[in-house]
C-alpha cells in the first residue's frame, strides 16, 4: 500500500513539473469575426412569409 502511494506521488510529480516546464498555457479567445448581410437575409426571409402567408389568405 505504501509503495502504491509513494508510485502515485511520484508519477504526480514528474507529470506536473513535466508540464510547466513545456509552459502549457490557457489559449486566448478566439477573435468575433462580424457576420455581414446577416440582416439582409432576416429581411429577405421575412419577406417571402409574409408573400407566403399572403398568398394563402387570398384563397
Amino acid at each position: 500500500m505504501k509503495v502504491k502511494i509513494h508510485l502515485i506521488v511520484f508519477t504526480l510529480f514528474s507529470l506536473t513539473t513535466t508540464i510547466m516546464a513545456q509552459g502549457v498555457d490557457f489559449p486566448d479567445t478566439p477573435s468575433q469575426a462580424p457576420i455581414g448581410g446577416l440582416s439582409l437575409l432576416a429581411a429577405a426571409g421575412g419577406a417571402l412569409a409574409w408573400k407566403k402567408l399572403r398568398k394563402l389568405h387570398q384563397k
